[in-house]
């Protein structure tokens, strides 16, 4: 039923407060939803990778539970209904049948379950060249979206895009503040998409190094094949990275000191659903010390165990593989053991590498036929 009571000045007035605070979108979202006596709103960001979006409070169990489904990246609704990119919102019943709706697994095995089966949907495009799918979502049992109630929602759609838009910009800008913040500092430091492409660069990151740099496409470009794969893993679960990034060795080389780069997810309270995932990628030079990092440092950098600290830490002084099993009153296998996993989360194959990695010049390696 169309809803005549919405003041059409207070929702855009509301509109562009949520595309400069988004902590506000859930209240727009609300509103639309009261409009076509639905469940809520959502925006979601149809791009690669992990899902983005934010929705109304009162569905956001729901469309958690879609997001982390198959149907999240591909299901028919977005097919029908975003792929032509139409000026205007659509409803179901614009693209499907009643009997291909009732023949749809994303609509009888997900949406309906979850107590929705309608919506009123359209899209534009992000500053970060994704599409945003602007959704209302409405029960299964009340019916489908009227017609008239999605031309009511296309006299908000303009608003709706320009405020899309904005917030993208604002979580750029934010991302640019942050790579000059580390400048300040004196840490080389760019501002990444999901797909490795860099946003924003500070001068330190231009001109820090052969090691890493920015090539074609404007894609960060690692020297070492290995760093490389290990920098586009670490963007590909950001995630899973959000308490504590993600630290990758570089060795160096004869023109360029060896470094730490660190893969840090760019929070920005909710603006990367607009702007795009987005990574700080900051480079931490390793310099020449006498003694190896400490353990707790090491555990910090690399996200090893306490254990793998202390023997990482006790190998770069010199220590061989047997003398740290007697230090740490362990078996040699255990030791052995464990080097193999700090090999693995470091990047390298060989106690060698290991030592070398880290910059300490003074260390001999004891050789270890054991090991």
């Amino acid at each position: 039923m169309l809803d005549t009571s919405v003041n059409f000045e207070t929702l855009v007035d509301e509109i562009y407060e949520a595309g400069v605070l988004p902590e506000r979108w859930p209240q727009v979202f609300d509103r639309l939803a009261a409009m076509a006596d639905a469940e809520g709103a959502m925006i979601f960001a149809s791009a690669p990778g992990i899902p983005r979006w934010t929705s109304s409070e009162r569905i956001r169990e729901r469309i958690d539970r879609w997001t982390k489904s198959p149907y999240a990246t591909k299901n028919p609704r977005s097919a029908r209904l975003i792929a032509e990119n139409e000026p205007w919102f659509l409803t179901d019943l614009d693209r499907f049948t009643m009997e291909e709706l009732d023949n749809e697994s994303f609509y009888r095995d997900i949406l309906r379950p979850a107590g929705l089966g309608w919506c009123a949907g359209t899209s534009v495009r992000s500053p970060s060249g994704d599409t945003l799918v602007i959704s209302v979502e409405k029960a299964y049992a009340k019916g489908p979206v009227e017609r008239a109630v999605a031309d009511q929602l296309d006299g908000l759609r303009p608003h709706l895009a320009r405020a899309a838009v904005l917030s993208g910009r604002l979580g750029f800008e934010r991302a640019r503040t942050a790579v000059a913040t580390l400048q300040m500092i004196g840490l080389p430091a760019s501002a990444v998409s999901q797909e490795g492409r860099v946003i924003a660069a500070n001068p330190g990151f231009i001109s820090s190094t052969t090691i890493v740099g920015i090539g074609a496409q404007d894609q960060v470009q690692f020297a070492s094949q290995v760093a490389q794969t290990m920098f586009i893993e670490a963007l590909s679960k950001p995630l899973s990275l959000s308490k504590t990034g993600r630290s990758i060795p570089i060795s160096g080389t004869e023109h360029s000191p060896p470094l730490i780069a660190h893969v840090l997810p760019l929070r920005l309270a909710g603006l990367d659903v607009f702007a795009g995932a987005m990574s700080i990628l900051l480079l931490t030079p390793i310099t020449h010390q006498q003694r190896s990092p400490g353990p707790e440092l090491l555990q910090a950098l690399f996200d090893l165990t306490p254990a793998e600290a202390r023997i990482t830490s006790l190998l770069i002084d010199g220590n061989s593989v047997a003398a740290i099993s007697k230090m740490q009153s362990v078996s040699l296998n255990t030791v052995r053991t464990q080097l193999k996993s700090v090999f693995l989360k470091t990047g390298v194959e060989r106690q060698v590498d290991l030592v070398r990695l880290l910059g300490q010049p003074r260390v001999q390696l004891i050789p270890d036929r054991d090991a």
